[in-house]
């Protein structure tokens, strides 16, 4: 039996296989052909191949039968809105759509998985100068200022920064480099209640982010306003800071972000 000799269950490399690809296609949010994908996973090419007709089954990738290529599939809406209902998540949207009224900001709804916040909820800019994301994407939680909002109201905030190397990874020249100075801004984020990123993710973008708080005041979730540079002069980005603030516990009345990451 699988679970005494410490083999994996059978079909669980074909599943962990069709997952990362559905990951690719959504990560990449463009149509990419089979070779693309099997170069990109370190996979051959019969593989790909089969793992993409057995999506295609079930509408979760689509075939562009001109170029070759595949994209995410109808079924990924579907799935992905019945996440949305299931988790609650679509009682902040409303929340996040009032901030973008208001800023006409991009505004994400962010969560923590181990040492990532990853997107959930986006409502984009629609302003000529905005910086493109999709729920989904990944970031370091130091260098995001949703990762630093969630560290800066969790337990764990210690041995997270002491599990860090000395130099840190440096994605834009604006990128904390050491767990001290990370350390310094949670103190900083505690004081204000919301973080400042500082184009330490993307150059050009300047981001401010709110915790959404469990009932023992810790974080697993943060709202954040991203904003381009040019447009995130010092005074606003106190007025969106607070503004955020003010967002993440409406949010948390609303969505309970705890028992939905425990599901």
């Amino acid at each position: 039996m699988n679970g005494t000799t410490g083999q994996p269950p059978r079909g669980t490399q074909a599943i962990g296989r069709a997952l990362a690809v559905l990951r690719l296609l959504a990560e990449r949010s463009t149509e990419l052909s089979a070779a693309a994908v099997a170069d990109e996973l370190g996979l051959s090419s019969g593989t790909v191949n089969r793992v993409l007709r057995a999506l295609m089954v079930d509408g979760l990738v689509a075939e562009n039968a001109k170029s070759d290529t595949y994209y995410l599939g109808s079924g990924t809406i579907l799935l992905g809105q019945a996440a949305q209902r299931v988790f609650g998540l679509d009682r902040a949207l409303p929340v996040l759509e009032q901030i973008n009224d208001y800023t006409g900001e991009s505004v994400n709804l962010v969560v923590r998985e181990g040492g990532e916040s990853v997107v959930m909820l986006r409502v984009q800019s629609t302003l000529p100068l905005r910086f493109e994301q999709h729920p989904g994407a990944r970031f370091p939680l130091y260098t995001t200022a949703s990762g630093k909002a969630i560290l800066a109201f969790s337990r764990d905030v210690d041995q997270y920064v002491g599990s860090l190397p000395k130099r840190l990874t440096q994605l834009t020249p604006g990128t904390l480099s050491t767990p001290d100075k990370l350390s310094a801004q949670l103190d900083e984020t505690r004081k204000r209640g919301y973080s400042i990123d500082e184009e330490e993710n993307v150059p050009g973008v300047r981001c401010v982010g709110a915790p959404v708080l469990d009932a023992d005041g810790q974080a697993q979730a943060a709202l954040v306003i991203q904003v381009p540079t040019v447009r995130m002069p010092p005074e606003r980005v106190r007025e969106l800071g607070e503004l955020a603030v003010r967002s993440a516990k409406e949010v948390a009345q609303l969505v309970p972000i705890d028992r939905a990451l425990s599901r």
